[in-house]
């Protein structure tokens, strides 16, 4: 269904390798390292990736946005990667380039891995120029999100999935110092707001506080899984595009999991210590892992945390 199309002077696919500190880190003096190795460094009070640098951060909190940019963010292991295709292929008429890969045609401006962009890169580019983000409302692309033409679009799902998918994602990376904990460390550590990126509720909550402003969507991963032809609508107007049936159509065929997994354009193959980046997808994976007595624990904390906000999960 549909055929890729070529962009004109666009590179080949190139592998990208691991993290490194001594390349990616900038400053390794300020780099910490936890229990089991778990390495992160603080910006701004919260737990950040080594690879969430001082000058990039500063870079992403400055960057003049303009009429016609999308940002989309979330809680890491939230659907984001899900999100970005879905957006690229809203604004691309369903269609991908042969030469590319969904990374290299994003903006994560505050990393330094990855498809790092200069400021004359970024002038560069056409519109409509797609960000990656991992950062709560305070911390956002672009400075205040109320104060810019930017639209943002957070996607948010339940933190039991979230939580067991985070931990394979950061057991035994360079990126995070190759942790080795167990699964009862890490979950005690994500309880407590003290993995890479911070205090999910937080996280969360910053932008639900904001989802009725005009420039912003509020998005649950859960939703987008059983009815995406509902969300995928949404997304589309909110972003100011009408699809045609045969569109909606192609759209659907190529963000669905399996197609992604396989697909070089959004299965991150290209970039080292990714290349297992999808794992199941599904609502309820959490019980993989959790035991009762966690899962009862964890309940308890998201009924004090989420109490009164009216931010409610399907957790399958």
């Amino acid at each position: 269904m549909g055929e890729r199309t070529r962009e004109p002077g666009s590179n080949p696919i190139q592998k990208i390798g691991s993290y490194c500190d001594e390349i990616h880190a900038e400053v390794v003096e300020d780099l910490h390292i936890g229990e089991y190795g778990y390495k992160y460094r603080m910006v701004e009070g919260r737990v950040m990736p080594p690879y969430i640098t001082p000058g990039r951060y500063t870079l992403s909190r400055h960057i003049a946005t303009r009429r016609g940019d999308i940002c989309y963010t979330s809680f890491p292991k939230s659907g984001s990667t899900w999100l970005a295709n879905v957006i690229y292929l809203i604004t691309h008429r369903g269609e991908t380039p042969a030469d590319r890969t969904l990374r290299s045609c994003l903006n994560w401006v505050e990393s330094s891995w990855t498809y790092p962009r200069s400021v004359q890169e970024l002038d560069a580019q056409p519109s409509p120029r797609i960000f990656k983000s991992h950062m709560p409302w305070d911390m956002a692309l672009g400075g205040n999100p109320a104060g810019n033409p930017c639209k943002y679009l957070y996607i948010a799902r339940n933190p039991k999935d979230v939580a067991v998918s985070y931990f394979h994602f950061e057991s035994d990376k360079q990126w995070s110092g190759n942790y080795n904990g167990p699964w009862e460390h890490w979950l005690r550590m994500f309880m407590e707001g003290r993995v890479q990126r911070g205090d999910w509720f937080d996280h969360v909550l910053s932008w639900w506080a904001f989802r009725d402003a005009e420039n912003m969507l509020f998005l649950h991963y859960e939703d987008l899984n059983r009815d995406f032809r509902g969300e995928l609508n949404r997304i589309a107007q909110f972003l100011g595009y009408s699809l045609t049936q045969k569109e909606h159509a192609l759209i659907t065929h190529k963000a669905s999991f399996d197609y992604m997994r396989e697909d070089r354009f959004t299965n991150h193959q290209e970039i080292t210590d990714l290349e297992t980046f999808f794992r199941k997808g599904k609502i309820g994976s959490w019980r993989e892992l959790f035991t009762p007595d966690q899962s009862e624990a964890f309940d308890r904390l998201c009924a004090e945390r989420i109490a009164g906000s009216g931010l409610e999960f399907d957790f399958g």
